[in-house]
């Protein structure tokens, strides 16, 4: 029987990796100044330009080629590129080329602060969803259905080795793994939004490639960071610890970021 703790950790789950950059955008969209003006006109362009630069650098390239492409490689090549420090670096390098050419070609005119924070919440905000918050649903449903007695007739038609580790993964996962996955994920889309942040304001002070650079580095090394405490034998609680400590490093800086943009708050000009 799955826990129903477990349970609605899963639901919670699910519902945060939707919730907050979803609920984030639909704020920052419909917030109003004082003579009822849109705070920040056309945030939804860089929210979708957020959405649509992770399904291009990770979706449609980089996991698939990562997933189809290396593994048929030279055993010698296919274990370098799917070491921890590449494939940590490898997403950083995927995943800010993308950012930096969606801002290029959808961001013309859209170079406030919030733009950058509201193209992290894209970019973050469907990576969440796609990659944590359809799996917790596939979990809770399979969940529900072999506490109701189902189960016999779904792994039947699993190949049995998958279907026992399914529910033993399912019957034994302790509520708290699911939560940290939760703070997993909003550490993420902090990355995302400083990684979204600093790129901008390359664009804006025409330092593109330095930018760009930082934002590789950052994003690589949060990730080995996680990677190197795993291989050290931390345990998740203490590697989701580390995570949220530098998400909150991360949004001090992301603050602190706004002096980099001339007009923060101002209406875009037109797009060209």
């Amino acid at each position: 029987m799955v826990s129903p703790l477990s349970l609605l950790a899963m639901a919670l789950v699910a519902l945060l990796c939707v919730v907050v950059p979803v609920g984030a955008f639909v704020w920052i969209a419909t917030r109003r100044t004082a003579d009822c003006g849109r705070r920040w006109p056309g945030v939804w362009r860089a929210f979708w330009a957020g959405v649509l630069a992770f399904v291009v650098s990770q979706v449609l390239t980089r996991i698939p080629l990562m997933t189809l492409v290396v593994p048929g490689l030279d055993p010698d090549v296919s274990g370098f590129l799917l070491s921890g420090p590449v494939a940590s670096y490898s997403a950083g390098l995927f995943e800010e080329t993308g950012r930096l050419v969606l801002m290029l070609l959808a961001m013309k005119a859209f170079h406030r602060w919030i733009d950058g924070v509201t193209f992290g919440f894209g970019h973050g905000g469907i990576e969440a969803i796609l990659l944590v918050g359809l799996t917790m649903v596939s979990n809770l449903v399979l969940g529900i259905l072999i506490n109701a007695g189902q189960w016999p007739a779904i792994a039947a038609s699993l190949p049995p080795q998958a279907a026992d580790q399914v529910f033993t993964a399912l019957t034994t996962t302790d509520a708290s793994m699911y939560l940290l996955g939760g703070v997993e994920r909003l550490s993420a889309i902090s990355l995302h939004i400083a990684c979204s942040v600093i790129v901008l304001a390359g664009i804006v002070h025409h330092r593109k490639a330095l930018a760009w650079l930082v934002a590789v580095v950052l994003h690589g090394t949060v990730n080995l960071a996680a990677i190197l405490g795993l291989g050290a034998g931390w345990s998740a609680i203490l590697i989701e610890v580390m995570l949220a400590a530098i998400a909150v490093a991360l949004w001090f800086g992301i603050l602190r970021a706004r002096a980099w943009f001339n007009q923060p708050d101002a209406p875009p000009a037109p797009p060209s």
